[in-house]
Parts: C-alpha cells; structure tokens; sequence
C-alpha cells in the first residue's frame, strides 16, 4: 500500500472537554495541504464532541476527520484511525496536550533527512498548558540514533506518545498497537526497536531522539486514567511480557533482566500499597527471581495480574491470555455428591475460558460426569479421563512426568502427595491450595473461606477481576412452582415433615404449587405425603429439568438441594448439625441458608419453626 507524502495526525479523546479546544487548534495552526487530521472520540460522555464539531465547522477547508466509537482506550482508538490515514508519516497526539508549532514540519524533516522510522522529541508537564509559550528554536539538527533503544524501553519503561511521529508504513508493520494493553505508550516503541526480533529476516527499524520540545500536557487531571500509577505500571509490565512472548529471537539475558524488573516493580506496589511482609509469599517469589530469573511468561503475566487486581480503576484487556487453553482439572474422587458441589467452579472456569479445552481428571474411580451427570457437564468439560488409579503412590511422580503439557493444570483436593505429584505433570501454571498454596503459582493470603463450592470457584478468580457472584443466569419464570426436598440420606439432617406440610399449606394460600421430591430410598415420606404433589426420580438429570420449571426451592442439606440449585434457581437451605457455611449451595446470590447452629447455638435441627423459613421466602414470593 502506498501512501500519499505528508502527515496524518491522529488525536484520541475521551472525556477532554477542558483541553481539547486548544490541542486542536495547536494542531490547526500548522495543518498545510499535504496534512491530515483524524479525530477518534473514544465514547466520550462530556462536551468534547460538541467542541470538536464546533471547530470542526470552523476549519471546513481543512482535511478533517471524526470518528466514533464506544470507549476501548487509546490503543484500540489509534488502531480504528489506521484504516483512514492517507499519508506517509503519523504524527499521534493525546486529546489533552497541546503541539509545538513548528512540530510537525520539523520532525517529518529530520525523519526524512536521517531516514528515521520513530522520532521522539522532548515533553513537558505543565500546570498551565494554554498560557504555555513555546520558545522559538533553532532549526540547527540535534536528532541522534538511538543504539540501545529497546533496551530503553523495555527497562526504562520510556515512551510516550503526543512527542513522537512515526512512519506509517512502519507502524502497519508491526501490526499497530497491542490492543491488549490500554495505553500505546509503551507498546509501540518496543514493538518497532524489537521488529527484527519477531522472525529471522525482519528489517532493522532506525529510532532518533531529538531534545527539542514537541508537546505539553497538563501536570494534573481529576480523574485520568493514567494519573493512576498503577495503571502506567501495569500497562508497562503487560506491555512488555507481551512483547517477550511475541519476539523469540529476543537474547535470553535482555528476558532475564526484564523478568526482574517487573518482579521488582510488582514486589515495591505490593509492599508499599499493599503492605506485604517481609515474611510473604511474594517476597520469597522476589528472593528467588533475583537468584534464578527464568519465570514462565504466564507465571509473570498472573504475578502482575495479582498485583493489580485489587485497583477497580484500572483497564484492562487480559481476555485474549483466557481463551484457547489446555487445561487439566484433578478431582480425586468424584461421586454425585462431589460431582454436585463442584458444578458452580466448572460454570466458573467456562465462563473464564469460553474456547478452551477443559480436560476432568478423576483419579480415583469412575467419575459422575461420565455417567449420571454426563448432561449437566455438556458445554463445560471437553474430556473427562477417570478409573487411572492416579494420585496416591508416590511412584506417580514418574508417571506425572510423561503426561502432555497442559497450560494449566487445577488441583482441587488437598493431599499433599497428590499435590506433589500433579506438581511434576508439565505445564506453565499450577493452581492449588493444597498446604496452604504452597505448590501453586497463584495464593490467597489468609486465606479463609468455609464454604466447600466457593473455595474451587476462588480457585478461578485468579484468572480473572470480573465479579463471579452469579454462576447461574436468572431463571425468570411464572410456573408457580416450589420445588421442595425433605429428605436427606440421614435422618438427623432432616427438618421434621410436619413442618414442611405446614410451608407447604402457606404457599398455596399464596397460589404457588409446592411440589415434594423424593428419591426411592425416601419409602417413609411417601407414605405421609400422599395427599400432597409428589415428583419421584431416580435419575438426578430428570429432577434437574424438573427443577428448572420450579420458581425456587427449599430443601435440607442433602444432594437433592445442590442438585435444584444446579438448575439455577434461588433455594433455602435448612441446617441443623451440618454446617451451613462449609455446604450451602454456592453461586446464586439469592440463596439463603437457615442454620440453628448460627440461631440457637444447638445442631438441633427441630428448633427452626416454620414462620421463619416463611419470612425468608416471602422474598421469592414477590
């Protein structure tokens, strides 16, 4: 593709109201026929586009250009523009920095008179950069060649972006910006100093410096995203391990060296913002990176990850690192009732790893989701390997050895031979809490949640920043139903039937249907409940596609009450000696778990009267 001699400036927006009357008219100023403007705001909710018409209007002469687009950040911004420019070199500009006024002419001369492919200039932040006055300057060339300029950027965490110009056909070259980082700044210049990096034969690009002033910014703005220092920090780690991961030629030194800076970088926010021991985990990762370098990329793409995670104004786009996986999850023993517990951290992972292949591994016997809930597992697990007797004789370990390699392998027991033997299956990351996280890639701190689902749903939120609280969609319908499950496979877990038969008689004052669901090992409460509606099934599936028809559900601590739950629908779970916290049914917010451990301090499960269960159904109701 050939492009027409000249400049096309780019300018990103959002939210720059304040500034971006003066950044374009700085721009404007020194436009000429062989120039291009292309304006990308970026789903802005203030008056900037107002403005942006305005002068617009006033410049109709000139070569202008507005596109709209919903806000992604300025690298996936800049990329949108690319499709539009007409002309040779690209001059990128932030919607809050004002230009020098001979910047365009004179840095377009210096690339072409030195044969450079990215220029920097120099760049000021100012509190005031309206009544900024740029000093005249001598056209006199100080450009220099940079020699060690990936170097620079990739430890130096250099960069910028209003002070560069760039040849176009450079920048196409390597692809635009990495649009898995929010910011440009720090991509491009890595990805054009390491293009002869990318594969054997790739050109040598030409990177110069010049110290003349090219742009101004504003010192301070409420609410920029990059005022947050985590978010350059982050940007600039993420930047740079995609960059390693993109360009095998890079020497294994320059990694080393870059492994350790980000290391460092992620120990100094942990310690400063998040107040890490001396004693902690990440501490010891920091000891040894400093000893033995070589960090798995995916390893340090989820140490920084982890860093961050907790800033909730910082941007990011780590789908693309969750997509199209082999992953390896170990289950121990898996019958029906772990099968049930486990389906909220199955709906988890898929939802975290859409298009990957997900394989369940169950080392000690058969495995329910090859039999009884091989329906329920559709969409979420890809292969399902059992009976391999894995997991419990130390001479696994050689056994772990020879399996494919996974990219990540989930352990979700807690033996710690098991642990050490999954280990050594080949991967690039290891996800466990076993002893305390201490095999794993990933911890928690302190880690102390009861509750036997959301400990292996928690077990994905490593992966991700997204809320996890709602597993199962809503399921709105107006069946009328109440699914109810008064068994249990021992007789102290169950609330006495009475009691039930009196929820019952409430609902139906309230026009719902309470239908009882019995298995064939529950003879008793046939008998008793002939005059009420009863649903008999030996087959878990059946009463799953029952219970989706139902509105909500109530049921004692039993496999029947995970199984409904499963369906997606809200349930009230009664606890008496069992406890409430380990084995409530997780991943639907609405659920609610009555415990007369945590009422009436007894594993009495008879003192729970019925008029509260009533109270707390009554918001189903509605």
């Amino acid at each position: 593709m050939s492009f027409k001699d000249g400049v096309s400036i780019i300018v990103t927006v959002f939210n720059k109201e304040e500034f971006i009357e003066e950044t374009l008219n700085s721009i404007c100023k020194q436009m000429r026929t062989s120039h291009q403007l292309i304006i990308v705001d970026d789903g802005s909710k203030d008056q900037s586009i107002k403005i942006i018409n305005t002068l617009i209007n006033k410049n109709k002469k000139k070569n202008i250009k507005l596109i709209k687009k919903k806000n992604e950040g300025p690298s996936i911004a800049i990329n949108k523009a690319l499709k539009f420019v007409d002309y040779s070199f690209i001059k990128l500009v932030d919607g809050d920095d004002i230009i020098a006024p001979y910047a365009i002419s004179y840095m377009k001369k210096e690339m072409e008179k030195l044969n450079i492919d990215l220029l920097y200039g120099d760049w000021k932040w100012v509190k005031k950069p309206k009544e900024f006055k740029f000093e005249d300057i001598s056209f006199s060339s100080d450009t220099k060649v940079l020699t060690n300029s990936l170097e620079k950027f990739l430890l130096g965490g250099w960069g910028g972006s209003s002070n560069l110009m760039v040849k176009t056909q450079t920048l196409l070259k390597i692809g635009g910006c990495d649009e898995n980082v929010f910011v440009q700044d720090f991509s491009v210049p890595m990805k054009i100093s390491g293009y002869h990096l990318k594969k054997k034969g790739n050109e040598r690009f030409v990177i110069a410096q010049t110290s003349k002033l090219i742009c101004v910014g504003p010192s301070f703005i409420e609410n920029r995203i990059m005022n947050i220092n985590g978010q350059t920090l982050y940007d600039l780690s993420m930047a740079t391990i995609n960059f390693i991961e993109t360009h095998p030629l890079l020497q294994r030194s320059l990694i080393n060296k870059c492994n350790n800076k980000i290391i460092s970088r992620c120990w100094k926010w942990q310690r400063r913002v998040n107040k890490k021991s001396l004693f902690s985990r990440m501490f010891l990762k920091y000891i040894i990176n400093k000893i033995k370098p070589e960090i798995a990329s995916e390893v340090l793409r989820q140490i920084v990850f982890q860093t961050w995670k907790e800033e909730k104004n910082l941007r990011r786009f780590d789908q693309k690192y969750l997509d199209r996986k082999k992953i390896l999850v170990y289950v121990g023993l898996d019958l029906l009732g772990d099968g049930l517990i486990k389906i909220p951290f199955l709906k988890s992972l898929r939802n975290l790893f859409p298009s990957s292949e997900i394989t369940w591994f169950a080392g000690k016997g058969s495995s329910v989701f090859k039999s009884t809930l091989q329906p329920l597992s559709k969409n979420l697990i890809d292969k399902v390997l059992d009976n391999k007797d894995f997991g419990s004789n130390f001479f696994d370990i050689f056994k772990a050895k020879n399996f494919t390699k996974y990219d990540i392998v989930i352990d979700t027991q807690k033996r710690f031979l098991t642990t050490l033997i999954l280990s050594m299956i080949p991967k690039k990351l290891f996800v466990s809490a076993s002893c305390k996280f201490w095999f794993s890639d990933f911890f928690y701190t302190d880690y102390q949640e009861k509750n036997l689902s959301k400990q292996l749903v928690d077990l994905t939120l490593f992966f991700s920043n997204l809320p996890q609280n709602r597993i199962y969609k809503k399921n709105i319908n107006n069946f009328k139903k109440v699914a109810i499950c008064p068994g249990a496979s021992v007789s102290w877990k169950r609330w006495p039937i009475n009691k039930f038969l009196e929820i019952a008689d409430f609902l139906k004052t309230k026009k719902y249907k309470p239908i009882f669901i019995l298995g064939p090992q529950e003879k008793d409460l046939e008998r008793i409940l002939k005059s009420q509606k009863v649903f008999k099934s030996d087959n878990p599936m059946k009463t799953l596609e029952f219970a989706k028809k139902c509105n909500f559900g109530i049921s004692n601590d039993t496999g029947c009450g995970h199984l409904i739950a499963s369906a997606g629908i809200p349930i009230i779970t009664i606890f008496g000696p069992t406890d409430s916290q380990k084995f409530s049914p997780y991943g639907n917010p609405e659920n609610v778990s009555i415990s007369s451990q945590n009422l009436f301090t007894s594993k009495n499960i008879d003192l729970i009267e019925p008029p509260l269960v009533i109270e707390k159904l009554k918001t189903f109701l509605k």
